[in-house]
């Protein structure tokens, strides 16, 4: 079960999915779209937090710094989901980053705005409160994950995660791809170093388990990378 409960990639956080077409088009309407670029800070630790942010399109990651500088990615967003939601139910200040992996669409909502949406629509509400939960399932799991697996096992269950491959499924007739990551993207989402992940990595392509592409990583024997990851 730990690669269906350890969430690293995020997708189906879409709050206002419940809506009616009318409903979510007037929803629309309040909100303002912009394209960034890769790179993208969106908030910073200790930052007053005033917006939701609405992920369109493209890939936005959550992370946390050590003193050292040393980066802890905390989850994986696409679209459509939203984050920044910590800072506009009771707390007031991020702590943590959000930079966007790619080019990205991103909607704001302003504080009073998503507490307007939120009053007029219980069915978002309710949605909203089901993702913060996911979440924070995501993050015990995350920990545990890093206390008590080691480097291959996290490493292939966030692989799994990244491709949205169920447990208990099998091996699908084409091998499910994840978008090629860094060997220190990877390390900063397992919380590792890029040397031992390129170490694991080699040894998962060795035993045949993944195939290393130009521009994805292919998942080719899921059923032993799930009996890796649920070790």
């Amino acid at each position: 079960m730990a690669n269906e409960t350890t969430i690293h990639c995020v997708t189906a956080g879409d709050i206002f999915a419940r809506l009616n077409p009318a409903e979510r088009a007037e929803i629309e309407r309040l909100i303002s779209y912009s394209v960034f670029p890769a790179g993208q800070i969106f908030h910073s630790p200790n930052e007053i937090g005033e917006q939701l942010f609405v992920l369109r399109s493209g890939r936005v990651r959550i992370y946390k710094l050590s003193p050292e500088g040393r980066a802890l990615t905390l989850m994986v967003l696409e679209p459509v989901t939203i984050f920044g939601e910590m800072t506009l139910v009771g707390q007031w200040l991020h702590d943590t980053f959000a930079e966007a992996m790619s080019e990205c669409v991103i909607g704001l909502i302003g504080r009073d705005t998503l507490r307007q949406i939120l009053e007029a629509h219980p069915q978002v509400a309710l949605a909203f409160m089901e993702l913060m939960g996911q979440r924070l399932r995501a993050m015990e799991n995350k920990l545990a994950d890093i206390a008590f697996k080691n480097v291959a096992q996290r490493l292939a269950s966030v692989l799994l995660n990244l491709a949205g491959t169920p447990a208990g499924q099998g091996q699908p007739a084409t091998p499910p791809m994840v978008v090629r990551y860094t060997h220190q993207q990877l390390a900063e989402m397992i919380g590792s170093y890029r040397e031992t992940v390129t170490k694991a990595i080699g040894e998962l392509r060795e035993g045949g388990l993944i195939r290393i592409d130009d521009d994805a990583i292919s998942l080719i024997d899921v059923e032993q990378l799930q009996r890796l990851a649920n070790r």
